[in-house]
């Protein structure tokens, strides 16, 4: 533990003589990884698809999709 503070400390005294510009990058970077550690943790729900790939269904007729594949299987 005392291995894992000493890196930190290390880490911090690093970016804190780096460009300002930089150090917000670092800081975006650290909040992405947080958010997305946080969304690992959220349960979803098929719902929540609803929607997706939309565009690439615009202008097919499902039926003749279906009737298609359907053929294929022939």
């Amino acid at each position: 533990m005392k291995k894992a503070l000493a890196i930190k400390t290390e880490i911090i005294e690093e970016i804190k003589n780096l460009p300002v510009q930089h150090q917000k990058k670092i800081l975006d970077i650290v909040r992405l990884l947080k958010t997305g550690l946080q969304a690992s943790h959220k349960k979803h729900s098929i719902t929540e698809l609803r929607g997706c790939g939309k565009r690439i269904w615009k202008g097919i007729d499902a039926q003749k999709y279906v009737n298609k594949l359907r053929s294929e299987w022939n």
